[in-house]
C-alpha cells in the first residue's frame, strides 16, 4: 500500500507561513525591491493565485508600473496600469473585479487588487480562474496590511541609512556587560574610520574603542561612563591611539535608555575632533606668545619710561628755572626767554606722549588696573571745566555746563574718568577756534550720560570711523596747527569701555562735533 501523502498546507498555514517569510525578508534584506519580489510571490503562492504581480505608483502621474510578478518564468501582458483601472488600485481596500481590462490582460478571469499604503502607493494583483471565496479576500486584507507595516518599515530604514550615509559621525548602541565592558548590539560603517576597528568585530565583542583611550584619558572616559551606567547622558572628549604614531581626538556624548526588554542600553554619537583640538592648541599657542609679546611690551615701555622721564624731568625742571631766572635779569636779551619757554613746552609735550603710549599699552594688554568708588559726574565736570575757564575766557569762547541739581553718582577710577572728561574737554578747546562748547551732565534708566559739543572745525566722515584709533588725526596741518599726539582720544575711548560704558562720536565737517560718554550709573 503506497504512503498517503501529507495533507495539503490550509489556507491560515499559508497565510502564516508568508507573513512569517515576509517579516524574515525585511529584517535580514531591508530593501524595498526585496521586499516586493518577496511579496508578489509569497502573496501568489499562501492565495493560490495562478499569476501575481507588484506595481509600485510612479511620481509624476497617477499611473502604477510592473515592479515584479510571479510566478517568474510566466510572461505577464502588465507593464503599466493607468486610467479607470489605476483608479481601482487606489481604492484603499482589496477589490475584485471579473474581466474587464485587467481579467484581459492577465489571461484569467477573476482578479483581486490589493493596494498597500505607504509614501509611495503600491499595489499587488493576483489572479486566478477560480472565483475569490470571503476566506481569501479576507486573508488578502490581512497579508496586505502586513506588507504595508513591513513596505513603511522598509522606507524608514532606507531613509535612515541614507541618512547615516551622510554622516561622519558614527552612531552606536551598547549595553554593559556585568564585568562593566560594553556589549555593542548597533554600530554604524563610519566607527571604522574614526577607531580603526571594524564593526563588526564591536558587534562581537572581539574589539572596543575605550581599550584605545590613551593612558592620561581613562580616568576621565571611566567617569564617563560610570555616569552612563548610572542612568546619566554624558560627554567626554579623550584621545585614541590608533597606532605606534597616530592619535586622534574624539568626543563621545551618549544617552541611557531602557530597552523593551527592560535592559538598560545607551546611544549616541562618536566624533572625530582632532581638527578642533588642532586649531585650540594653535590658538592658545598663539595666545601665549602674543601674551610673551605684549608682556616684553610691557617691560620696554616702563624702561623706556624711566629712561625717558628722568632726563625730560630734568630738562622741564631746568627751563622753567631757566625761565624765571631770565625774568630777573632786565638786561637779558627776549630771545633767552621765548626760547627757554619753548625748551619748556617741548619737554612737558615729550613727557605727556610718553604717559599716554604707556596707558595705551597698558590698556591694550590688559594691564592698567581702575579703582572703583563713588564719583559725582557732576562734581567731576564742574572741576574739569574750572581749569579752562580762563583760557576760554581769554580766547573769547562761550562755555556752557548743564548738569542736574541732584548728583549723578558712578562707580569708577575717579582719575581715570577725569582724564577722560579733561581730553574731551580739551579736545573741544583745540578745535574751536571761535564759537561756543557745551558739557552736559544727565542720567536715565540707570546710565548716566557725559556730552562735550563744539561748533569748532568739525570732523571729515573718513576720519570719523576711525577717530578713536591711535595717531589718527586729519592730517599734518591739522597736527601742526591744534598739536596733539592722536592717543588721547584713543585712551579716552578704551577707559570707557575699561569702565563698562561707551565713548562715541559725531560730527559734520565745518560745523563742529559732539563726543558723547555714557557709563552706568546707581
Amino acid at each position: 500500500m503506497a504512503p498517503l501523502a501529507p495533507p495539503a498546507p490550509s489556507l491560515a498555514d499559508r497565510v502564516d507561513a508568508a507573513g512569517a517569510a515576509l517579516r524574515n525578508v525585511a529584517l535580514t534584506r531591508p530593501n524595498a525591491l526585496a521586499l516586493l519580489e518577496a511579496g508578489v510571490a509569497r502573496l501568489g503562492e499562501a492565495l493560490s493565485a495562478e499569476v501575481a504581480v507588484a506595481l509600485v505608483g510612479e511620481a509624476q502621474s497617477d499611473a502604477y508600473v510592473r515592479c515584479a510578478a510571479w510566478p517568474p518564468h510566466e510572461w505577464v501582458d502588465l507593464v503599466e496600469v493607468e486610467g479607470s483601472d489605476a483608479t481601482t488600485l487606489r481604492r484603499g481596500r482589496p477589490t475584485v473585479t471579473t474581466g474587464g481590462s485587467l481579467a484581459t490582460r492577465l489571461g484569467r478571469a477573476e482578479v483581486l487588487a490589493l493596494p498597500v499604503e505607504g509614501s509611495v502607493p503600491g499595489a499587488f494583483v493576483l489572479a486566478r480562474s477560480a472565483p475569490w471565496t470571503p476566506a481569501c479576500l479576507a486573508a488578502a486584507d490581512r497579508l496586505g496590511a502586513l506588507f504595508g507595516t513591513l513596505w513603511a518599515w522598509t522606507e524608514a530604514e532606507a531613509r535612515f541609512q541614507r541618512t547615516v550615509a551622510d554622516l561622519d559621525d558614527a552612531l552606536f548602541t551598547f549595553g554593559h556587560e556585568p564585568d562593566g565592558r560594553r556589549a555593542y548590539v548597533f554600530v554604524t560603517p563610519q566607527a571604522e574610520a574614526l577607531t580603526g576597528l571594524d564593526p563588526d568585530a564591536l558587534l562581537a565583542g572581539d574589539a572596543d574603542w575605550t581599550d584605545l583611550v590613551v593612558r592620561e584619558d581613562r580616568a576621565a572616559f571611566a567617569a564617563h561612563d560610570d555616569r552612563l551606567r548610572n542612568g546619566e547622558p554624558s560627554q567626554v572628549e579623550v584621545r585614541l591611539r590608533l597606532d605606534a604614531s597616530e592619535v586622534v581626538w574624539i568626543s563621545e556624548r551618549a544617552t541611557p535608555s531602557v530597552d523593551a526588554a527592560g535592559r538598560s542600553i545607551a546611544g549616541g554619537l562618536l566624533t572625530d575632533i582632532t581638527a578642533r583640538k588642532e586649531a585650540e592648541a594653535q590658538l592658545e599657542r598663539a595666545r601665549r606668545i602674543a601674551e610673551r609679546a605684549a608682556q616684553t611690551r610691557m617691560a620696554f615701555l616702563r624702561m623706556m619710561s624711566h629712561e625717558l622721564r628722568t632726563p625730560l624731568g630734568a630738562i622741564r625742571g631746568f627751563s622753567d628755572l631757566l625761565v624765571e631766572e631770565t625774568a630777573d635779569l632786565p638786561d637779558a636779551p627776549p630771545e633767552v626767554a621765548e626760547f627757554a619757554g619753548t625748551i619748556r613746552d617741548a619737554a612737558s609735550r615729550a613727557l605727556r606722549l610718553v604717559s599716554d603710549l604707556l596707558d595705551l599699552s597698558r590698556l591694550e594688554t590688559g594691564a592698567l588696573d581702575l579703582a572703583r568708588q563713588p564719583v559725582d559726574l557732576g562734581a567731576l565736570a564742574q572741576s574739569v571745566a574750572a581749569r579752562y575757564a580762563a583760557d576760554f575766557d581769554a580766547r573769547g569762547l562761550t562755555f556752557d555746563l548743564h548738569s542736574p541739581a541732584d548728583p549723578v553718582l558712578v562707580e569708577t577710577d575717579p582719575a581715570r574718568l577725569d582724564q577722560i572728561v579733561d581730553q574731551l574737554v580739551s579736545n573741544a578747546a583745540r578745535f574751536t577756534p571761535a564759537g561756543r562748547i557745551a558739557v552736559r551732565v544727565s542720567a536715565d534708566r540707570g546710565v548716566a550720560e557725559l556730552s562735550v559739543t563744539d561748533t569748532g572745525v568739525g570732523i571729515a566722515d573718513d576720519v570719523l570711523e576711525a577717530v578713536f584709533e591711535p595717531f589718527v588725526q586729519e592730517d599734518a596741518r591739522v597736527n601742526r596747527e591744534y598739536g596733539g599726539t592722536g592717543l588721547g582720544l584713543a585712551i579716552a575711548h578704551r577707559l570707557a569701555r575699561q569702565m563698562d560704558g561707551g565713548l562715541s562720536a559725531a560730527s559734520v565737517k565745518g560745523e563742529g562735533s559732539t563726543f558723547t560718554l555714557t557709563l552706568p550709573c546707581r
